[in-house]
C-alpha cells in the first residue's frame, strides 16, 4: 500500500477547498480583501488615470460620462460560468481598476443557461453582463434576445481579430481556456516528468494517468479533437491502453492529482494554476507539441444597455488591461496586440500561435456528438 506524503495531503486539502468553492451555486463579490490581494499577486496593478475618463496602462477604456455614470450606479450584476476562484479575482481586479463593485452570480454553464433563459423569457433578467463557457449556449442567448449589441471602446482593434467579435458586437470572445497536462511533483521527480504529449503514453504511467471524459464539456471535447488532429488517430488508443482513471469533472480530477492518487493528468490550465498557487504540489507543463483551446463568450444583456456599469465591465474585459489580467490567470487572451503576459513562470502560446489550436463553435456544433461517441468507444467508457 502506497503512503501519500503528509505534505501532499495538506496541499490537497487546500485544493479541495478551492474545488468545493468552484462547485458552489452562486456567490457575490464586493472586492473582498482576499480576492483583491490575490489579484495583485497574479499581476501588479497598472497605471490608472481617471482625471478625464478612465485610462489604464495608457489605453482609453471609458470616457468621462460613462465612468461617472458607472460609479454613480456603484455596481454591475454579472452572471458567469467561469470557475469560482477566477471569477472572484476578476471581479476584485475590475473593482480595483474602475472603482465599481461586482454583484456576481456563478453557476456551471448548463444551470446558468437555464436560469438566464428562464429569467429573460419572463422579462426578469437583471444581469448586465453574462459570461458563458459554451459557445453553442452563447449562440442560443443571441438568438433568444438575451444579448444586446454593444460596441466596446476597443472595437476597432478587436474587430480585426478573427473569432473575437460576434454579430457586430452582440457578444464577444474575451479569452480562451487552455488545456495541457500536469503532474504531482511530490510523487514524480522532475527528471521523470512528462515533457510532451507523447510522454503521457509511456507504459510507466499505466494506472497513474487521470483524464476527464469527453462528454463532460467543450474543453475536454476540444482536447480530444486536438489529440486526434495533432498527435495521431491512434493517440486515444495508446492512452486508453494505460487504463487511465476517468473522472466526471475537472475538480475531482484535480483533487485526486493533489492527493497523489494519480501522478499525471490532462489539465485545464487556469484551474490547475489556481490550485498550484494555492499550495497544491502540482506542476503544469506547456508542451512543445501545443495546447488545445476553447472559447469563453461574454455579452451585455438588454438590461445591461441601460447600465453604465455593465458597459464599463464589457469595455474593461476587452481592454488591454483586462486582457493581460486574463492571461496572467492562465487563460489565452483574445487580443494579440497586448504586451506579453506570463502565467507565473509559464508562457502559454498566444491566440494567433500555431501552437494553440482552438475548438471552434462550429466544431462544437458539428463534431461534438461524434467526438464524444467515438471517445467513449475508444476508452470503453459507459458514463
Amino acid at each position: 500500500m502506497r503512503t501519500i506524503p503528509k505534505s501532499v495531503a495538506v496541499a490537497a486539502a487546500a485544493v479541495m477547498s478551492l474545488s468545493l468553492a468552484a462547485c458552489g451555486g452562486s456567490s457575490s463579490s464586493g472586492g473582498a480583501g482576499g480576492s483583491a490581494s490575490a489579484a495583485e499577486e497574479i499581476l501588479a496593478m497598472p497605471e490608472i488615470d481617471d482625471s478625464d475618463g478612465l485610462v489604464i496602462g495608457g489605453e482609453k477604456v471609458a470616457d468621462a460620462d460613462l465612468l461617472k455614470a458607472a460609479r454613480k450606479e456603484g455596481s454591475v450584476a454579472w452572471y458567469t460560468a467561469s470557475g469560482a476562484e477566477s471569477a472572484e479575482v476578476t471581479a476584485a481586479r475590475f473593482e480595483a481598476e474602475t472603482g465599481v463593485k461586482v454583484k456576481m452570480t456563478r453557476m456551471p454553464s448548463g444551470k446558468l443557461a437555464e436560469r438566464v433563459l428562464s429569467e429573460s423569457g419572463a422579462g426578469r433578467l437583471d444581469a448586465g453582463v453574462v459570461t458563458i463557457t459554451d459557445p453553442v449556449i452563447a449562440e442560443e442567448f443571441a438568438s433568444k434576445g438575451v444579448y444586446a449589441p454593444y460596441k466596446v471602446a476597443s472595437y476597432d482593434t478587436v474587430s480585426k481579430v478573427d473569432g473575437v467579435v460576434y454579430e457586430d458586437g452582440l457578444y464577444y470572445a474575451p479569452y480562451y481556456s487552455a488545456y495541457a497536462f500536469s503532474y504531482n511533483n511530490q510523487v514524480v521527480k522532475e527528471a521523470d516528468a512528462p515533457k510532451d504529449w507523447a510522454d503521457l503514453t509511456d507504459p510507466k504511467w499505466k494506472g497513474k494517468v487521470g483524464i476527464v471524459h469527453a462528454g463532460a464539456g467543450g474543453t475536454v471535447q476540444g482536447l480530444a479533437q486536438f489529440q486526434e488532429e495533432r498527435l495521431g488517430k491512434d493517440y486515444w488508443g495508446k492512452l486508453a491502453a494505460l487504463k487511465p482513471r476517468i473522472f466526471d469533472t475537472t475538480s475531482t480530477q484535480l483533487e485526486a492529482l493533489a492527493r497523489g492518487e494519480i501522478h499525471v493528468a490532462t489539465s485545464g490550465f487556469n484551474s490547475t494554476y489556481g490550485a498550484e498557487i494555492a499550495g497544491a504540489p502540482i506542476t503544469l507543463v506547456v508542451p512543445p507539441g501545443g495546447v488545445s483551446g476553447t472559447y469563453n463568450m461574454q455579452g451585455v444583456t438588454k438590461a445591461g444597455l441601460d447600465s453604465a456599469a455593465a458597459k464599463l465591465f464589457q469595455d474593461w474585459s476587452m481592454s488591454s488591461s483586462g486582457q493581460q489580467f486574463a492571461a496572467a490567470q492562465g487563460f489565452v487572451a483574445a487580443r494579440t496586440d497586448i504586451p506579453a503576459t506570463k502565467t507565473g513562470d509559464y508562457t502559454l502560446p498566444t491566440a494567433d500561435s500555431p501552437d494553440f489550436e482552438l475548438y471552434t463553435p462550429e466544431d462544437a456544433r458539428e463534431l461534438g456528438a461524434d467526438i464524444v461517441a467515438r471517445w467513449n468507444k475508444a476508452y470503453g467508457y459507459g458514463g
